[in-house]
């Protein structure tokens, strides 16, 4: 039996296609099916056929693998997307998740994290670079950096600033990223998700919301880099205006 003909012959797949158009085997396709990340085929006759949601679910779990999710997080997560959710339901799912995700990175082990860094680390310089969070520690002598942030985290330390400023530095900045992340979460949550959720959106507005959120973390890292240097501009006046005013 061959697969539907006209316009549903470019949606519809075999297995076999599915696999193909998704970079995976078909045994791992299957895998995921039994794990319950994918809904059930359709049925024609014998045969069984996916369409653009099992393909998008796919990719989906693909994206979630690469940001680090074990098997477990990706199952829980999309136990929470229904079975018959729409590919612009899933793209706007996977627009809020995986550009919000943190980047992976490379595995080192601590001769490799060293020649990364093009010297020794001392206990102290790797303890620092491990707080603010630009090197996992793995554990058993294995540790995980993104190679940009890694190489910005060995400039720091080559300042001449004792590593106790940098630590109480990088603990105030933590500290309020978390406030403006949460700020922004909540109102994001409350202007665009929740109407999204209740049916309030129609399906091109999915398609829309799916392209405003994947610009939404650039844009926000941006605004926020702005409004730190106006901040900062305004905290060293501050001092010097007093100063002046006491003169």
């Amino acid at each position: 039996m061959t697969a539907p003909q006209a316009a549903e012959t470019d949606e519809l797949l075999t297995i076999d296609e599915l696999a193909a158009r998704t970079g995976m085997t078909v045994r791992t396709v299957r895998f995921y099916a039994g794990q319950g990340l994918l809904p059930q085929p359709r049925r024609q006759g014998r045969m069984a056929y996916y369409g653009p949601e099992h393909r998008m679910r796919l990719e989906f779990v693909k994206e979630l693998q690469d940001c680090g999710y074990t098997l477990a997080g990706i199952e829980r997560y999309l136990s929470r997307i229904p079975a018959e959710a729409t590919p612009g339901e899933l793209a706007v799912h996977r627009a809020m998740l995986v550009p919000w995700a943190p980047q992976r990175g490379e595995e080192f082990d601590r001769a490799g994290l060293e020649k990364r860094a093009g010297r020794r680390l001392s206990e102290d310089a790797l303890g620092f670079l491990i707080s603010i969070g630009l090197v996992d520690d793995l554990g058993a002598n294995r540790y995980r950096a993104t190679p940009s942030l890694f190489a910005l985290g060995i400039e720091v330390l080559d300042m001449p600033v004792p590593l106790g400023v940098l630590q109480e530095a990088a603990r105030v900045i933590d500290e309020h990223a978390s406030a403006v992340a949460a700020g922004l979460s909540d109102v994001f949550k409350k202007g665009i998700w929740e109407p999204f959720r209740q049916g309030e959106l129609d399906q091109v507005d999915q398609e829309h919301l799916a392209a405003v959120v994947a610009r939404l973390r650039p844009l926000a890292v941006q605004g926020l880099v702005s409004a730190f240097e106006r901040a900062a501009d305004r905290a060293i006046r501050q001092p010097a205006a007093a100063e002046g005013a006491k003169a």
